[in-house]
C-alpha cells in the first residue's frame, strides 16, 4: 500500500496554487472515479475538468522514490492539479476501488 501524506503532496506540487487547486477538486467532488491497481502501486481516476471529457490522471509508485504523474489534460504544470487532487483524495481516505489499469496507462507504464 502506498504511504503518503499532505506534506508529500505539497512537496510534489510545482507551486502552492497547484496544491490548493488540487485540494479544491476533491472538495468540489470533481472525481468521477477513483481506483488503484491490483498491486496497489498505481492510483488513477477520472476528474471532470473544463474539457468535454473527464481527464484520466494517475500517480504511479512502481518505483516509490520516483513517482510518475500522468494526466491527459492540457496543463503544462507537472504534476497538474488533477494528479495532485488524486493524491489528496487518497490521503483524505476517499474510497479507491481495485480496477484494471486502462490500456493508455498500461502501455505508458511498460515504456517507462
Amino acid at each position: 500500500m502506498i504511504s503518503i501524506d499532505e506534506a508529500f503532496i505539497e512537496s510534489a506540487a510545482p507551486n502552492a496554487d497547484a496544491a490548493k487547486n488540487g485540494r479544491g477538486l476533491v472538495l468540489k467532488n470533481k472525481f468521477l472515479s477513483l481506483h488503484h491497481s491490483a498491486d496497489e502501486t498505481l492510483l488513477f481516476g477520472r476528474c471532470q475538468g473544463s474539457g468535454k471529457e473527464p481527464y484520466l490522471c494517475s500517480a504511479d509508485f512502481a518505483v516509490p522514490a520516483a513517482a510518475v504523474y500522468r494526466c491527459n489534460c492540457p496543463s503544462r504544470q507537472f504534476p497538474c492539479k488533477h494528479s495532485l487532487g488524486l493524491l489528496y483524495a487518497f490521503v483524505q481516505g476517499k474510497k479507491f476501488t481495485t480496477a484494471d489499469v486502462p490500456e493508455e496507462l498500461a502501455s505508458k507504464r511498460e515504456k517507462a
